[in-house]
This record gives C-alpha cells, sequence and structure tokens, in this order.
C-alpha cells in the first residue's frame, strides 16, 4: 500500500499569452433626405465612427455603409444596407455600429430578420442611442418595440401626406403630375407644344386606320430623333387621358401599410378626374373610339394566346430582336419559335427549335462542361480570384469617395447661404455650384462603379457552386434531365443557328445545332 502523501505542485507560466485580435467593426448610417443640412449632418456621422474606432484600441474599422437620401421604410431599395449584410455573411465584419433604431429601419419585421440575419453570421449590433445591444439576451423585445414605434412613425407621416394630397385633388388644385408629350408646363397649366401635338395626333389618326405599333414607331421615329418610341410609350399616348384635356389623378397609391410601396389602384381607393384641366389635343369622340380598339385587341390577343407553360417557357429570348421565344404544338413535337415571327409583326432571321433539339443541344454542353471543365470553368475562377486581388481597395476608396461627397454638399450648403445673404451675386452662386453639382455626380457614378467591381465575389460564388455540381453529375449523359435547369439562367437564339446557354455566374457557351436532328 502507498502511504506518501499526495503533493501538488503548480508549474508557473513562462510565455505571455497572444494578444487578443481586434473586433472588425462596421458603422451603419444613412440620411432619409438630399438636404443640404441632412449631408452634413451625414458626414458628420461618418467623422463621429471614424473617431470612435480609431480611440479604441481593441477594434479596427472595416468600412462605413451608408445610404444617402433613401428611406428606411424598404431594405430592397437601400444598396449599402445590402452591402452591409453581404460582407457580413461572407465573415469580413465582428460587430456593427447604428446611432438608433430609426437609422437601421422604419420596417419591425425587416429589422428583427436583418438583426437575426447578421447575428447567424456570427455578427452584433450596437444601437447606440436607444442602448440596444444585441449580444445581450433581452435585446431583441426591445429592438422589435423600438422598430414599431418607428414604423408607426413613417406609417402616419404617409397618411398625413396622403390626406392633404387628396385635399387638393378634391379642389382640383394638385398640380404634381408627370408632363406628357405635346404638352408643357406654364404657370401651372399645360401648354401645347405644337410640333409635338401634331406627332400625337399622328399616333392617334395612325391608329384608328388599323397601323399596327411598330408601322407607327417606324413612322414617327424619324421625325423625333431626340426620342426613342416602342410600344409601350405608344401605348401610353393612346391610353393617356390628358391629350383629351383631363387630368385622372390617384391612378396609383401609397398604402399606409410598411413598405410603403406604391402600387396601381384597382378600385381599392377613390379617383379623382378633372374634366376639361386644359386644352386638349384630340377631340373625346376620338379617344373613346381608340379605347374601345384597345380593349378589343387586348382580349383577341389574350383569347388567342391561352397556351400551356412549357419547360422552356421564358427562358429562350431572340438575339436579333429580343423577344421571347413562345411554344407551338405539332403533330410530333412542340416547337419553339420567335414571338415576333410567330405573330406575324416582321420578319425574324433566327430559326424555331423543337423540343427535341433543345434538349439535345443541352446535353452536348453538359457532356462538353464535363470533359473541359478545367479549361472552361477554372480558368473563369483563376480569372476572377486575380481580379478580386486587384480591387481589394474597394472598401477603402467608397469610404474616401463618401467624405468627399459630403465635403462638397457642404461646400455647396455654405455657398447657398452666402447667396441668401447677398455676399455672392447670382452669376457667381450658379457658376460655383453647377461645378460642385458636377463633381458630386462624378463621384457618385465612381462609387456606383466601385460597388458593381464587388459583384465580382458574388459571381465567384455562382461559378463555384456550377464546378461543384458539374464535377458531382454523371462523366456522361446520355439523355435530356430536367435538374440540368439548375444550371440555366436565359438561352439565346443566335441567326446562324446556334444556341448561346447563360448559366450561373453569367458563364455563357454557344454550341451548334446543326448536326442534331430531330
Amino acid at each position: 500500500m502507498n502511504t506518501a502523501v499526495k503533493e501538488v505542485q503548480v508549474i508557473k507560466a513562462t510565455k505571455t499569452g497572444e494578444k487578443a485580435e481586434k473586433i472588425r467593426v462596421a458603422a451603419y448610417c444613412r440620411v432619409s433626405t438630399d438636404k443640404d443640412d441632412q449631408l452634413n449632418s451625414f458626414f458628420a456621422q461618418m467623422r463621429y465612427y471614424r473617431d470612435y474606432v480609431r480611440g479604441n484600441d481593441k477594434m479596427v474599422l472595416v468600412d462605413i455603409y451608408a445610404d444617402e437620401g433613401i428611406t428606411g421604410t424598404e431594405l430592397a431599395k437601400r444598396d449599402e444596407m445590402k452591402r452591409l449584410i453581404r460582407d457580413c455573411k461572407h465573415k469580413k465584419i465582428d460587430r456593427v455600429l447604428v446611432k438608433s433604431v430609426t437609422r437601421f429601419a422604419r420596417n419591425s419585421l425587416e429589422c428583427i430578420e436583418t438583426i437575426r440575419t447578421m447575428q447567424s453570421c456570427g455578427v452584433s449590433v450596437l444601437f447606440e442611442n436607444d442602448r440596444i445591444d444585441t449580444e445581450t439576451m433581452n435585446s431583441e423585445m426591445m429592438l422589435y418595440i423600438k422598430s414599431a414605434f418607428a414604423q408607426s412613425e413613417a406609417t402616419s407621416a404617409s397618411k398625413r401626406m396622403s390626406t392633404s394630397v387628396r385635399m387638393k385633388m378634391e379642389e382640383g388644385t394638385y398640380y404634381n403630375v408627370s408632363r406628357p408629350y405635346g404638352y408643357k408646363w406654364e404657370d401651372r397649366n399645360l401648354v401645347i407644344v405644337p410640333e409635338e401635338a401634331e406627332i400625337v395626333r399622328e399616333i392617334f389618326s395612325m391608329y384608328l386606320s388599323g397601323k399596327s405599333y411598330s408601322t407607327i414607331i417606324d413612322t414617327i421615329q424619324p421625325k423625333t430623333p431626340e426620342r426613342k418610341w416602342n410600344k409601350r410609350s405608344v401605348w401610353y399616348v393612346l391610353t393617356n387621358e390628358k391629350y383629351v384635356g383631363d387630368i385622372l389623378w390617384q391612378k396609383s397609391f401609397t398604402p399606409n401599410i410598411l413598405p410603403l410601396r406604391q402600387k396601381n389602384n384597382r378600385g381599392e381607393m377613390p379617383k379623382y378626374l378633372c374634366i376639361n384641366a386644359h386644352q386638349a389635343i384630340v377631340g373625346r369622340e376620338e379617344f373613346i373610339t381608340v379605347k374601345r380598339l384597345l380593349a378589343e385587341r387586348r382580349e383577341k390577343y389574350y383569347s388567342q394566346n391561352k397556351r400551356e407553360k412549357g419547360l422552356y417557357y421564358g427562358k429562350i429570348k431572340c438575339r436579333s430582336c429580343g423577344w421571347t421565344y413562345l411554344s407551338r404544338k405539332t403533330q410530333k413535337n412542340t416547337k419553339w419559335v420567335c414571338c415576333k415571327a410567330r405573330k406575324g409583326i416582321g420578319d425574324c432571321p433566327t430559326r424555331g427549335y423543337s423540343e427535341t433539339v433543345l434538349n439535345a443541344t443541352f446535353v452536348r454542353l453538359y457532356n462538353i462542361l464535363k470533359a473541359n471543365r478545367k479549361i472552361l470553368i477554372d480558368e473563369t475562377i483563376l480569372q476572377l480570384q486575380t481580379l478580386k486581388l486587384k480591387t481589394n481597395g474597394g472598401n477603402t476608396a467608397i469610404s474616401e469617395i463618401d467624405e468627399k461627397v459630403a465635403i462638397l454638399s457642404r461646400q455647396n450648403s455654405l455657398y447657398s447661404q452666402m447667396y441668401a445673404n447677398n455676399i455672392i451675386d447670382e452669376v457667381s452662386y450658379r457658376e460655383k455650384t453647377d461645378v460642385l453639382k458636377r463633381q458630386i455626380a462624378e463621384e457618385r457614378e465612381r462609387r456606383a462603379q466601385i460597388i458593381n467591381g464587388d459583384e465580382n465575389e458574388y459571381c465567384l460564388e455562382e461559378i463555384r457552386l456550377l464546378k461543384r455540381e458539374i464535377e458531382t453529375g454523371p462523366d456522361k449523359m446520355t439523355e435530356f434531365h430536367p435538374k440540368l435547369f439548375d444550371l440555366l439562367k436565359v438561352i439565346y437564339a443566335e441567326e446562324n443557328g446556334s444556341l448561346s446557354f447563360v448559366l450561373k455566374g453569367d458563364l455563357t457557351f454557344t454550341v451548334k445545332t446543326e448536326d442534331i436532328y430531330e
């Protein structure tokens, strides 16, 4: 039996622990208008966050994400917020700083969903003014209350504005309407522009005589080279009540629920028709006749084009004219042809394809990609990776541009104050502010180009996914499988009879079809 006394000795550490990694911090800013005072606030926010991070040796600033002049009620319209979320998903950020919940979002649901998305990426959010930190366990309930309050505030403001506008509509004093072609605004009145009015009358006359949209466009386009006409713009002229001297208000409206998204008024809200609001360009009887003909032709069109949607529906486009291919049943097969040619609107040089040929061509493309994936796919990935390395400084550049825009906007505001106080004359004011506005526009364009370049990273992810799907597929495919459509974005029918397949990551491959038979 062991009688020795148990003893524990402590061996002291001889090395200091590794230095803790700095927290990667991002800041999000937003101003709701592009007024000078708001832009100055915008500038102040950016300076604040740069100074805030510089003063904390445990943090490093990744980037400042700033949405300028955009409402907070809808995430889809905020490019910088979307970029912030993408960077969170790509593990570039540990923590996000925001002044308040109202700067982050005014939609409760989107606010909570965005926070949860960031949390799933391991990213916490600090709302400084509201003293809400998503690292704590009880933050989500407080966050919901705050965002719900902000949502209610945004909805109430929209409702107040809508009530004021409708009162003006009832009184016939609402002037915020778009200027239609053929008119100009003069002292809050729509006044006829004679040379443009002649074009409008010609459009109505030609349509009443049975001319097609394409014939009308071909006739009026040479007479108005400064304006690009298409089917939509001609239809707009034919259906616009302003040409008989009337104005119809509230064709669309914004519901008092978030997101505050405009929608067509299909009877949900009253409309306000102001008759004889201005001088007419076409007669009322002529306008009513055109309206009836449009309704008849629309009904005929939809009755003739009721069809069963096939696998390739909406996937094939004509390279020559841009129209989508439609299916046509034959005794042996389903054939896909250019919509323009099928409707007899005009000649189209591209041919039609049976579904058998389309399937066989797709199978051929898969086998080519499978056999040559190192050359066709791996090389593309390598090129995009190289491009990514070259544009790694994009975030810094964006921050610099944002600061420059804010400075230029503040200068513009100062000149406005000087002009208002008679320190400078109007000529000097215009000269200086025109230069500043041009510089601001150039910087914003440069910013957009940098952001677009950042899309290469996400294009790269798509191509990697395509590569995995090709690699895990069969070594050789002998017959078509619908799963192939997971790879496809669109097919372009070429004039020479070939088919160009646009796959994930916008990779495009052209395949010949001459030797493929039904």
